[in-house]
């Protein structure tokens, strides 16, 4: 328990030595209200990570994350399936003219 309780203090110093690091080196004030805007919500999630874990959510958010990240890895599959599918086609047809039904305007 002494453990946990000191990683969790371990990462909101992290966190402010981070945070701090970052604001500091942004411009005057171009970006910094939305940078303010994303580290709170990081803070949050800091903050409310032991209740993450205690209950369980942790896991199903990182069941949700790595769904997502299959998602998208399967989507660029599919992309690249249709790209080298296009490519044979263009190859093997080259040249020829499709023929199709004459549309009137």
């Amino acid at each position: 328990m002494a453990e946990s309780i000191y990683s969790w203090i371990q990462n909101l110093a992290c966190f402010f030595i981070l945070a701090s690091a970052v604001m500091h080196f942004l411009p005057e004030n171009s970006y910094k209200k939305y940078v303010q805007f994303y580290m709170g919500l990081l803070l949050i999630l800091v903050i409310l990570s032991p209740a993450f874990q205690f209950t369980g959510l942790e896991e199903e958010i990182d069941s949700f994350v790595k769904e997502f990240q299959d998602s998208r890895t399967d989507r660029e599959e599919w992309q690249k399936k249709a790209q080298d599918w296009e490519e044979s086609w263009n190859e093997d047809n080259e040249g020829e003219v499709i023929e199709g039904q004459e549309v009137i305007p």
